[in-house]
């Protein structure tokens, strides 16, 4: 399983949020963090994870897909 950035960028548009720099202001973490999160090139820890739970209602469970069988 890896993360998923489609699924954060969905619930942030449905909440008005159309950059990074809008979801950073709403969740009150660093805009380099989200922007990365949004852009796929980092996953979120422990304490990300938490702040998109808490900002957007989402699990780790919604912010995974599955991996391709190689």
């Amino acid at each position: 399983m890896s993360f998923a950035p489609a699924a954060l960028v969905a619930a942030a548009q449905a909440k008005g949020d159309q950059t990074p720099a809008d979801m950073a202001r709403r969740m009150g973490v660093p805009y380099l963090a989200v922007y990365r999160w949004a852009t796929g090139r980092n996953a979120p820890g422990p304490s990300g994870l938490a702040a998109i739970e808490r900002t957007y209602g989402l699990t780790t469970a919604d912010l995974m897909r599955e991996d391709a069988a190689a």
